[in-house]
């Protein structure tokens, strides 16, 4: 993992040339990174702190601000019940020392990092588990103990950390085939999106939950292979990407 000061702010004329920065050597291969500035931990962490999921069914979190003085960044690793690789990770927007994190094995994990030495790792719902690969996460914009996680086989889970339980079950891909991608509307926390990975049928579902959790709101084709990623603009909620 590599670390670069982009020199966006280079003069006028001048072409910007990226800076490396520092670098970090792991035993295994990443297979997903996340970056928080928690201000709970500026004071240790001035720039913030990186998790890394890795292929092994780790989870790594570095210091970036040591990495930068050429030392050794490692702060810890997550290992409890993940196996396989780490493809879907993400911090809080709401509550940035919150880690979701999923496993190869249909395991998903919530980490509270702050005290990024010692994580407090538990299961969002103890007794219940999706059935294989988990491909992504993502955590509600506007209520904090809600996120979710999507499967590999064309289902999300949508899971409520308080009552540790899940909230509800979206069956999106009938067919079997994975959703690659959920996110949820940058204003309207009822609203989420989804991404099929299905080379026949690559669509882009919408859910209101406040409506239907079996059917779509609306679903946006236009892609002839199956869809890797989506990103819901975080200024302007009418602008989708994927």
């Amino acid at each position: 993992m590599d670390l670069y000061d982009l020199n966006l702010t280079a003069p006028e004329g001048h072409t910007p040339q990226p800076k490396l920065l520092g670098s970090v050597k792991t035993k295994s291969r990443f297979a997903s990174v996340s970056w928080t500035s928690a201000e709970s931990i500026a004071d240790r962490f001035r720039i913030g702190l990186l998790a890394g999921g890795m292929t092994d069914g780790t989870v790594h979190l570095w210091n970036p601000a040591v990495m930068m003085e050429k030392q050794d960044p490692f702060v810890t690793s997550i290992n409890k019940g993940m196996a396989g690789p780490i493809k879907a990770l993400q911090f809080s927007p709401l509550n940035p020392t919150m880690l979701a994190c999923g496993g190869s094995n249909g395991q998903v994990l919530v980490a509270d990092v702050s005290s990024p030495e010692a994580p407090d790792v538990f299961a969002p719902c103890p007794d219940y588990k999706q059935s294989v690969d988990i491909t992504a996460v993502s955590w509600n914009t506007q209520v904090a103990h809600i996120v979710a996680s999507a499967a590999g086989d064309g289902t999300v889970a949508v899971w409520d950390l308080n009552a540790r339980r899940a909230w509800c079950e979206l069956r999106c891909e009938t067919s079997g085939q994975a959703v690659s991608d959920v996110c949820w509307n940058p204003t309207q926390g009822l609203h989420l999106l989804t991404a099929s990975l299905d080379d026949r049928n690559p669509v882009l579902k919408l859910w209101d939950l406040r409506a239907s959790t079996s059917m779509p709101l609306a679903t946006l084709a236009g892609h002839s292979g199956g869809i890797l990623k989506t990103s819901w603009c975080p200024h302007d909620d009418t602008l989708l990407l994927s």
